[in-house]
């Protein structure tokens, strides 16, 4: 049923878009259209690239800024006050922000300390890693863009070694964590990283 609705809504964006023959679409609602179209999918063509590089290119003073210009951006498609159109535009804008789309959870990196060898022979090596907790509000987004009745992403997870640990804090209040392991386990948790489940 959900594809469906996404279907529908991809065939009401693609009708608009093509009314420019009549109605003749500025470029900027042709992109803001286009965007909501790709955004509403994990996976994104090469079609795609020139929409979503304008819209991630808007950019404000401040974070609250940069997201009001891109929804009002978004809200220049014809179709942006459709029924389930706002709360899809309010999910991809709130997804939008630089600490909660893919490369941001992924560029949100903890500091880890790997001790092995042995107890006459310790060693450790120090290393940063993507860190396995999403941010709460982060979470939230991820719930809404997922669980919307007109996008097509199936889930998100988090690929890697688990940090089983013990958690401090140093002198400057910045806080790390130290495992046990083997001297391929730093290596290991190099690897760790969050995607979409396809």
């Amino acid at each position: 049923m959900k594809s469906l609705k996404i279907t529908i809504i991809f065939l009401l964006v693609f009708v608009s878009i093509q009314r420019s023959a009549q109605a003749e679409l500025s470029h900027i609602q042709t992109l803001a259209c286009e965007t909501i179209l790709c955004l509403s999918s994990a996976v994104q063509p090469a079609e795609c690239n020139p929409a979503l590089s304008y819209f991630y290119g808007i950019e404000g003073d401040n974070l609250s800024d940069t997201l009001n210009l891109r929804r009002k951006f978004l809200n220049k498609c014809p179709d942006s006050s459709a029924p389930g159109m706002p709360t899809l535009i309010s999910a991809i804008v709130n997804y939008s922000s630089p600490f909660c789309t893919i490369e941001g959870l992924n560029n949100n990196k903890i500091n880890v300390i790997v001790e092995y060898g042995s107890r006459f022979r310790p060693k450790s090596k120090h290393i940063r890693v993507v860190s396995p907790k999403m941010p709460s509000s982060c979470r939230r987004y991820y719930d809404d863009l997922i669980n919307h009745e007109y996008t097509a992403y199936k889930g998100l997870t988090y690929v890697g070694r688990k940090i089983n640990g013990k958690t401090y804090t140093d002198e400057d209040g910045h806080k790390y964590i130290v495992i046990r392991g083997s001297s391929h386990t730093a290596q290991e948790l190099l690897k760790n990283h969050w995607e979409w489940v396809e």
